[in-house]
């Protein structure tokens, strides 16, 4: 691992208070006495969601301890997690879109509704299918930065809901924020990067493709 981000794990583990913070109130909180539209489903999701938490912080930890077996076994495993995610993230989808319909939005709202959240599922599996591939091309360096955009890219599932179940925020604004925070995050990556004279590339890859995503959901009036 580059000198500069050996103690990468450290700052990732400060995505654990915000997605405790984040599924506390409609998830965590209700343990075990869950209402029914908690379903097997989204218990399913909820664990998987948490154990890649998991993951993306003991991965380089293991690194700066010299743990490279290891290592390499919990990226083995985590293909098998990432085809579990992808289903079951999609299932989450369909959930929300008919629950929206049975609220009474149209099929059209409803739909717009899921933007972000689709968004954010396909930013993350081609993330990790650039980390793939840049690993398998010994390219530790990207495969590094494409697994930590990951972890920026899952930012909105536990900052939205921070801000609107402990702070009353709007969805639209909570969403409006986590977006903001992905891009400053970004950014911030690039230009420490760039002062490093290291290759920011994939950052700049996770950069531009948010930016789109971000001006889509503008244009269709930031529909949450």
């Amino acid at each position: 691992m580059e000198h500069a981000y050996r103690n990468v794990g450290y700052y990732l583990f400060a995505l654990v208070p915000i997605f405790v913070a984040g599924f506390w109130i409609p998830y965590l909180s209700e343990i075990p006495y869950f209402e029914a539209s908690i379903t097997p489903a989204v218990h399913v999701h909820a664990i998987l969601l948490f154990t890649w938490l998991a993951l993306l912080i003991v991965q380089p930890l293991l690194v700066r301890f010299r743990a490279p077996a290891l290592h390499r076994q919990f990226g083995r495993a985590s293909y098998v997690l990432m085809a579990l995610i992808v289903p079951f993230a999609v299932a989450m989808l369909f959930k929300e879109y008919r629950e929206s319909l049975s609220a009474g939005a149209t099929s059209t709202v409803a739909r717009n509704a899921e933007l972000i959240s689709a968004a954010q599922l396909l930013l993350v599996v081609a993330a990790y299918v650039l980390a793939i591939i840049c690993i398998r091309n010994r390219n530790v360096a990207a495969h590094m930065r494409y697994m930590i955009c990951i972890g920026i890219f899952l930012l909105p599932a536990g900052l939205t809901r921070t801000l609107g179940y402990w702070f009353n925020v709007r969805q639209i604004t909570g969403a409006t924020v986590s977006l903001a925070a992905i891009e400053a995050c970004l950014a911030a990556l690039i230009l420490y990067d760039v002062r490093r004279s290291l290759n920011p590339r994939p950052y700049v890859v996770g950069f531009l493709s948010y930016n789109v995503t971000a001006i889509i959901w503008i244009a269709l009036g930031r529909p949450v």
